[in-house]
């Protein structure tokens, strides 16, 4: 099953944007799902997006590209939510 399907069918998950630099990592959630980190990504306009990348060889990020936020800890308390449901 696709990850966007196993965390939330109203999110969006793509690339982390072109010049979008992670800022704030939490920690490493596991679960059968797999470990997931999450993170608050800045945009280069001061947003900040929610993204998630899976522990393993050849895995990379995902960013919920959906909903931006203006503070880093908000759009990292949404990553986490959304890395727990991804492991889930």
């Amino acid at each position: 099953m696709p990850v966007a399907n196993l965390i939330d069918y109203t999110t969006t998950l793509s690339s982390p944007p072109p010049g979008s630099v992670n800022v704030l990592i939490g920690k490493k959630v596991e679960g059968p799902g797999g470990q997931w980190v999450p993170c608050a990504t800045k945009m280069a306009d001061g947003a900040y997006y929610s993204g998630l990348f899976q522990v393993g060889p050849g895995k990379r990020q995902v960013c919920a590209a959906s909903v931006s936020f203006h503070c880093p800890n908000e759009a990292l308390s949404r990553a986490i939510d959304l890395a727990s449901s991804a492991a889930a």
